[in-house]
């Protein structure tokens, strides 16, 4: 990655600060209090069970595919927007995408940041076709609009960002939620903008829709969203809160407990059992269970072949499974491992998988770039962008 330092955490008033294209990350404060959310509130219909296409019932259970034709270099905006390394830095500069679990639709959203990258465009890969493929649905801010470490460009987009894990879906309101970063900047620094993009307009929500996190949730914090409520977690070194989707607001929680650091740690909703695992992290230390009803923690222990996997699991990419309650994560080395985890007993064990010996390894982490598409049956995963997508039949 041109011009870009590797990843290292230092400790500096409590935030973490990281390179990543240009410098170390200063914090940000928290901005205006957010505003009354819009839209329909009504609970999104559990969608049906999709005709498979042909590429995917041929797949066997634990068969990984690489599904032709889909580099996302495919549809690299034109002119270029700014940046030290490109639109590849969509897929490399510590990003996530997010699987519209209603149609299996992958995007990839203001991906960038920093000296990377200052496109933010909105792209989609579309996978219930028998020829998927990528497509760009909403065009970058032009370079003369762009504004140096704000919240927004002159146009009133959001600005390109390390996503991290700050991207959700929103099936209540039909919109991906994004949820601070590092955001296009000289200087470097994490931010605290709150943005949503309308699935259904195909157009970002304006500046003063969500507000801003608190400043304690500046950096990469662990997220995962209840998807029957819409409502998202977060855990960001020992700081806990949730952005309440019926009111739009973030607010800071406290629950009992031993909680986790939450820095850089994969993390998923047990929708049977309503509650969150939160493991790994960049210092290995999480291994805990969050219980929504309670508003508590508490420790688990890994155990079982492959519980060493865990603890270096910072960037990893990790999703619940209700069709084999499983929650399945793989990390960001080449080849196609996927690791289980049991959400009652926490045994770590291999998932079995064929065909994924040449699967490359993907810069910066996998993040959720690893994404289950329920309608489908499987996982889908983008490790690079010059690549094809994959996929993994996992029921």
């Amino acid at each position: 990655m041109t011009n870009a330092c590797s990843k290292a955490a230092l400790a500096l008033a409590g935030v973490l600060l990281a390179c990543a294209g240009c410098g170390g990350k200063d914090p940000v404060g928290a901005g205006s209090p957010a505003t009354t959310n819009p839209g329909d509130t009504t609970p999104a219909p559990v969608p049906p069970a999709a005709v498979l296409p042909a590429w995917v019932s041929a797949l066997s259970i634990g068969q990984w595919f690489a599904i032709p034709n889909t580099p996302m270099s495919g549809v690299a905006p034109s002119p270029t927007p700014a940046g030290n390394t490109g639109p590849q830095s969509k897929v490399i500069a510590w990003t996530s995408f997010v699987v519209d679990s209603r149609t299996s639709k992958v995007y990839s959203l203001a991906n960038g940041g920093h000296n990377d990258y200052s496109g933010n465009e909105v792209d989609v890969l579309a996978l219930e076709v028998d020829q998927p493929a990528w497509s760009q649905l909403i065009a970058p801010t032009p370079n003369a609009q762009l504004t140096n470490c704000q919240l927004y460009y002159a146009d009133d987009r959001p600005a390109a960002r390390h996503t991290y894990y700050g991207v959700t879906l929103n099936e209540f309101n039909d919109r991906i939620m994004l949820f601070g970063g590092a955001n296009w900047c000289v200087n470097g620094g994490f931010f605290t903008g709150i943005s949503s993009y309308n699935i259904g307009t195909n157009a970002w929500s304006p500046s003063t829709t969500h507000g801003t996190l608190p400043s304690a949730f500046a950096g990469v914090p662990a997220y995962s969203v209840d998807p029957s409520t819409g409502d998202v977690y977060a855990f960001h070194e020992f700081n806990y809160g949730r952005w309440t989707r019926g009111t739009n607001s973030f607010g800071t929680l406290n629950p009992s407990g031993n909680g986790p650091e939450g820095l850089e740690a994969m993390s998923a909703m047990d929708t049977a059992r309503g509650r969150i695992l939160i493991a790994g992290g960049l210092n290995g230390n999480d291994h805990h269970v969050y219980t929504l009803s309670t508003n508590s923690f508490a420790s688990i222990t890994f155990g079982g072949a492959n519980a060493a996997t865990v603890p270096v699991a910072a960037q990893g990419g990790m999703v619940y499974v209700a069709a084999i309650d499983r929650f399945l994560f793989r990390l960001d080395g080449a080849g196609g491992a996927v690791f289980q985890i049991h959400p009652s007993t926490f045994e770590v064990t291999t998932f079995a998988t064929t065909g994924g010996a040449s699967i490359p390894s993907t810069l910066n982490g996998p993040y959720n770039k690893f994404l289950y598409a329920p309608r489908l049956q499987g996982c889908v995963y983008v490790p690079s962008h010059s690549g094809n997508a994959w996929f993994l039949r996992v029921h």
